[in-house]
This record gives C-alpha cells, structure tokens and sequence, in this order.
C-alpha cells in the first residue's frame, strides 16, 4: 500500500489550507472591525453635520438679527422726522385758519381804512405761510418716503448657486492586516518551511557602544538605520548608523519618555513635564507636526501598529486609541496593568506590557484581552519592551541589570545580556527587524547596538 500521502508535499499543502483559513479568518474580524468604525465614522459625520447646519444656524440668526434692527431704526428715524413735519404743518393750518377768520371779520364790519390798513399786514402773514409751504416742498420734507430691503447679492448667489451641503466621499485604504503567506502558493508548494529558531539557539554580538552621559528613557532605530535615543530632560538624540553623534531635537517644556516608529521621516513622542502629550515628530525639522492626543496626561511608553497609538499614562492606565481620517475615533483600555513608568510594544497580533511596579510582562491582543502573565526573580523593574521579527520579546530589567528574551507564548525565557555585557539599569530597548539589529539604552552613561543571531 502507498504511503504517499504522509508525504512532505501533502504537509505542505496542509499547511497552506491552515494558512488560508486563517486568512479567512483575519480577514472576516477585520471586516467586523471596519463595520463597527464606518458606523463610528458616521456617528462623527452627523455630529460635524449637525454642526454645521447650527453654525449656519446661528450666522443667519445673527444676520437677521442685526437686519431687523437696522429695519426698526430706520422706521423709527423716518417716524421722527414724519412727526416733525406734520406737527408744523399742523401749526400752519392753524395758522391760516386764523388769517381766513380774519378776512372774513374785516369784509363784514371793517371800515374802508380799516381794510386798507388790514390787507398790508394779512398779505405779509399770507406770504410768509405760503413761502414756508414752499420751502418744506423745496427742501424734500414733503416727498413720499418708502423703506426697502436690499439683500447681499453673494447671499442671492449663495442661495442660487448652492446645491448641497456637502458630499459624502468613500475613500479606499490599503488593509492593514498582515496575511500568514509569504509569495504565491506554487512557490509554497516548493519551498522549504521557514523554521522559527528557538530562543535558547538566540545569539547576540556587540557591534558597537554610544556614549550618552544622559538620563535616556527611549530608543528607536529609523529605516534608514538613524538611531535615535530619548533624553527625559534635553530631547532627542540623533545618531548616524555607526552611533556617531549627530544632533539633538530640543523639545520646549516638555520630558522627552518613549518613542515610536511611524515612518523613515517620523516618529511618536510621549512626553510629560510642563506639556503633556503625544506628538508626531518631523526628525528631519525637528518639529512638532501634529498632536495625536493631548489630556494633561503624563504619557510613558508608547507604541504604533495597525494604524493605532498604544500608550501608558500616569493615571489613566494603558489605551489603545485607534484612528481614522488622523483623528482618534476609540479608545480600548488594557485592564489590570499600572501605565505609571511602564513601556508598551506591539507586533501585528500582540501588545507586550512591562509593568515597572509589578515585576510582570503582560500580553494582550487588540481587543484588549489578556493572553498570558510572565514573572520571575530573573526579571526586576523591567521598563523597555521590543519584538522581533518571530514574535519574540526582549525586555529590559532595570533593576536586575539585565535583558531577558521571552517566547512568544510567555512559556519560556532566558537572560540575554546582564551587567558582565555594561548592562546597568537599562530603560530602553529596540529591536531593528530590517538588519536583526537590537539596541539597549543604560538610563545613564552608554548604549550598545548588537547583531542579532
């Protein structure tokens, strides 16, 4: 009988249909995910609607205002000066009335001397009020007044011209979800399994020492290999690829903490002192260029991956603040870990959490959940947190002088480097998946770039 279906190709094929489903999989939870943040986005957008529509709301309300006001004015002033004229007219009706009395009572009983001398003095009244008349004719205040409301003519184009509000737009953006495949099935079909090396076969080689003579509580290294070190009270240290000193990036009021990788030009910074906050750093300016999140929090280690900033806070605990559209749109809180001193790091699938205070490597997934706990007497005040490209994670034990290298199911571990290496209270660690570079930070004194093998 046959056995070739124990062979390796079958294995393989095996395999492949494992990864697929997997896919499938991740590719149905993200699906879910993206459900949940459109009806996030929407929530947002009818609130901006609304927004605006009260916005608009209240300029014409003040339009109108200010409009009805000028109106009421206007009548009011045009009222006055009506007034005035009637009222003199009046008194010149009363006026003549009394000369036309006059003439009446000198045509019945007057002499003809009387009359002579009565006509003088009635054609001087007489000509008087009538030049009077004339000169309220003349002069317009007899002239029929009529008010009007003459709009904007950018309102009439406004109202002419403008069809929508605003429009609504579907943006498409790469997934961010990481598939277990590597080429195309064929090649799959042919190529020999990756074997992931066991952590205990895990070597590193000093490839060479930096000089800090700073308090250093954050690392990073760039794509274009830059490395850069956090100093907690003067910035950012920049470093070429050989760890020759390059510049400092001055960060006014602020403690420089924890970094992250955002891409070869950018980076995020967690900081505390007088300014609190995340920021998006520009390495190549030196500036700010935007703040992800900014809640009078004391921010500590900090992490970016799957488009969301992981952070530890002072008082606040760890959060994962998701985003969209660069605004952040929900906030997952990692329970039963200290954000106070910690640091944070992430890989597609996982978030590792060294807690300072409780001597314990926690793992979550993105949904917040606990994974699993590690803690040993190997492993005291652990603060810097970093993975490699196999999932394996690195911490770096403050009080223990030491790095320990855990799996990443958190069953096994071992001491990497201890203070025989010039390890003495390290506080930052970064692993550099690009050249299987890691870099560990003292807070004082020296940094050290290994080779990883």
């Amino acid at each position: 009988m046959s056995t070739f279906h124990k062979s390796s190709p079958l294995d393989d094929i095996d395999q492949i249909l494992q990864y697929i489903g997997e896919n499938i999989h991740t590719a149905i939870k993200d699906r879910k995910r993206n459900l949940t943040e459109i009806r996030q986005q929407k929530e947002i957008l009818l609130k901006e609607v609304n927004k605006k529509r009260q916005e608009m709301n209240d300029l014409l309300d003040h339009l109108e205002k200010t409009l009805l006001q000028q109106l009421s004015e206007v009548e009011q002033e045009s009222h006055k000066q009506m007034e005035v004229v009637i009222k003199d007219l009046e008194e010149r009706r009363s006026k003549i009335i009394q000369l036309q009395s006059d003439v009446a009572l000198i045509k019945e009983s007057a002499s003809s001397l009387q009359i002579f001398m009565g006509i003088r003095e009635l054609k001087e009244s007489t000509s008087s009020e009538e030049k009077h008349i004339k000169s309220l004719h003349c002069s317009g205040s007899l002239n029929n007044i009529t008010i009007e409301c003459i709009f904007d003519n950018q309102l009439k184009a406004l109202i002419e011209n403008t069809k929508n509000l605003g429009k609504v737009e579907v943006k498409n953006a790469e997934t961010e979800i990481s598939f277990s495949w590597v080429g195309d099935k064929s090649a799959q079909l042919i190529s020999p399994r990756q074997i992931i090396k066991p952590i205990k076969d895990i070597q590193v080689k000093q490839v060479h020492s930096i000089s800090t003579r700073c308090q250093i509580t954050g690392c990073v290294i760039l794509p274009t290999g830059k490395i850069l070190l956090s100093d907690y009270n003067n910035g950012i240290l920049k470093y070429d690829n050989n760890g020759g000193f390059e510049s400092r990036i001055s960060i006014k009021s602020s403690r420089a903490f924890s970094l992250a990788v955002v891409d070869e030009h950018t980076v995020l910074l967690s900081s505390g002192g007088w300014v609190k906050g995340l920021f998006l750093l520009d390495i190549n300016s030196g500036s700010i260029v935007k703040t992800v999140n900014q809640r009078n929090w004391f921010f500590y280690g900090v992490s970016f991956q799957n488009g969301s900033y992981i952070v530890c806070t002072h008082f606040n605990g760890v959060k994962i603040l998701s985003t969209s559209q660069g605004s952040v749109t929900n906030v997952i809180s990692l329970s039963g870990v200290d954000g106070s001193n910690s640091y944070i790091a992430s890989c597609q699938n996982l978030i590792v959490h060294s807690g300072f205070n409780s001597d314990a490597i926690t793992c979550f997934n993105f949904k917040g959940e606990l994974l699993w706990t590690y803690k040993a007497s190997t492993l005291r005040k652990p603060c810097g947190i970093t993975f490699d490209s196999d999932s394996n994670i690195y911490v770096a034990g403050s009080a223990s002088n030491n790095i320990v290298l855990i799996s990443p199911d958190g069953m096994n571990a071992k001491q990497l480097l201890d203070s025989s290496h010039g390890i003495l209270d390290p506080r930052a660690i970064y692993f550099d998946k690009k050249d299987n570079v890691l870099l560990v930070a003292n807070y004082q004194e020296s940094a050290y770039v290994y080779g990883v093998s």
